[in-house]
């Protein structure tokens, strides 16, 4: 299959090699000069331009650096959707904002062309293993072509409904990984000011619940919906959300805005009555507004 691949970058090189070995036809095309040159000792032929890189592919991948980029490589005259042909599919690899692909592959549906959204999880080093996490949204016709490709570099490879819904799930992972690594971030500070060596506190964290072992508690929790009152309540958390606040105060001299921010919301359940409630409910609390962000 001939594709083309549009802003190669760090991440693209190792996907590039990994199409090429199975057979397919990639061109590149990135402005780093350096970046293009990995891409053709990868086994890609250099294109001089976006919409040569486009021109004649079945499928155009693109991993530029955000949205604004993606639009204009889609958009300018002798980009990817002037010069792509009828029936190709564009792919974006990066992160765009669910409104923004939707209005992406409103034009290009416009323009006879398919549009799937495939935001990646992982590092180079992922990239390279061809072990990356996938999360794609798409037609189905359009799914059951980019799979194949998507496959070469990907371990494991998510289709989680229209375009828009690999985007929406990308940006539910980064809430995730961010709020962990705050997490992470203010224990270790918390730790080190009390006396505590950070890494040891990790190989701790690593051996009990948090936070590796969150989902492997909170799934199950999930599928058995609705949730009540459980053995441990939200009213245990309560109590060492307060005795965190009253350390890091006290012994340890420093505020925690996360920990500050999640005891406020641990406050408004008990207010609310729910000091029983199973604490792997509190999706459902959220989607209540039962806790929810106030102003001031």
């Amino acid at each position: 299959m001939q594709l083309g691949f549009v802003g190669v970058g760090t991440m693209g090189v190792p996907i590039v090699g990994h199409l090429v070995a199975a057979g397919h036809t990639v061109k590149a095309f990135d402005l780093s000069a350096d970046a293009l040159a990995k891409a053709q000792a990868a086994g890609a032929q250099a294109a001089g331009s976006v919409g040569e890189a486009a021109a004649g592919a079945q499928a155009v991948f693109v991993a530029v650096s955000n949205q604004d980029v993606l639009g204009e490589v889609l958009r300018q005259p002798g980009g990817i959707f002037e010069c792509g042909a009828p029936g190709a599919i564009v792919v974006d690899l990066g992160t765009t904002a669910p409104p923004r692909c939707r209005a992406f592959a409103a034009e290009a549906r416009a323009r006879g062309m398919d549009y799937v959204d495939a935001p990646l999880s992982g590092s180079t080093p992922w990239a390279q293993a061809g072990t990356l996490a996938v999360m794609v949204g798409a037609e189905q016709a359009a799914w059951g072509t980019v799979l194949p490709l998507l496959q070469t570099f990907g371990g494991s490879i998510f289709h989680l409904g229209p375009v828009g819904s690999g985007q929406t799930a990308k940006l539910c992972h980064q809430l995730a990984f961010m709020g962990t690594l705050l997490g992470l971030s203010e224990a270790v500070v918390l730790g080190e000011r009390c006396g505590i060596d950070g890494v040891k506190l990790m190989d701790v964290l690593g051996a009990c619940v948090s936070p590796r072992h969150v989902i492997d508690f909170y799934k199950p929790q999930l599928a058995a919906r609705p949730l009540g009152e459980g053995p441990t309540g939200l009213g245990i958390f309560y109590k060492d959300l307060r005795a965190v606040q009253e350390l890091s105060q006290q012994d340890a001299g420093i505020t925690l805005p996360l920990g500050e921010a999640l005891l406020g919301l641990f406050q408004q359940a008990m207010d609310a009555g729910y000091r029983n409630f199973d604490p792997f409910g509190l999706s459902e609390l959220i989607d209540k507004g039962v806790i929810k962000h106030r102003e001031g």
